[in-house]
């Protein structure tokens, strides 16, 4: 799962929002012990910079019709972005459908699409029940996807109330599982704070890596 990792600087004057450095310490390139040069340090942050972007750029509008994926295998995370452990992780399959909500749209007050889990019929009842929580997730979504200069139309939140998947990429497009979002930060009155924006950030660097 995704941390959240406490950044140093302020991004874009939103409140409670901080950009982290997505760019871990550069290797030492000779094996040597010697101190490394501030071009390579800055080259370390520029290749991540840049990589985010092509992220962004190429990113996929959320099919409209929902998900049917098996479970598949995720190889280490670029330097800098790895999860504790390291190595292979497996990412679980979903199987999700499109939430019509209390707009019957689809979608959030602000147009990010809404899906339930196929498997659980509790999905549904929990989007229904909680879909203010949804919309505020909405609000939080958006403020970070223009950090990133990301389209909403690439992004979606889920719902599902098994296993650990806070977010995960299907065919370029990111998706989010509210019941992170509920437990963690709307909950706790904290939807808008530090915590929350510093941790779902965090999150959107992970999978655009």
């Amino acid at each position: 799962g995704v941390g959240g990792m406490m950044p140093p600087m302020g991004a874009g004057g939103m409140p409670g929002v901080q950009q982290p450095p997505v760019a871990g310490p550069t290797r030492d390139p000779r094996g040597d012990g010697q101190p490394v040069a501030p071009e390579m340090d800055s080259a370390s942050q520029f290749n991540m910079e840049s990589m985010l972007k092509n992220a962004v750029d190429t990113s996929a509008k959320v099919n409209p019709r929902g998900i049917n994926s098996a479970d598949s295998v995720m190889t280490a995370l670029p330097e800098g972005l790895s999860r504790p452990g390291g190595g292979c992780e497996v990412v679980p399959g979903h199987t999700l459908k499109p939430f019509s909500g209390q707009y019957r749209s689809g979608k959030t007050h602000n147009g990010i699409r809404v899906f339930s889990s196929k498997q659980h019929p509790h999905s549904e009842a929990f989007l229904q029940e909680n879909f203010h929580a949804v919309d505020t997730f909405g609000d939080v979504l958006q403020n970070l996807c223009g950090v990133y200069d990301l389209n909403l139309g690439s992004i979606a939140i889920f719902h599902d109330p098994t296993g650990g998947t806070i977010a995960f990429n299907a065919g370029k497009a990111l998706h989010f599982n509210v019941r992170f979002f509920y437990a963690l930060h709307y909950s706790l009155n904290k939807s808008h704070s530090r915590d929350a924006y510093s941790y779902w950030f965090t999150t959107i660097a992970h999978e655009l890596a």
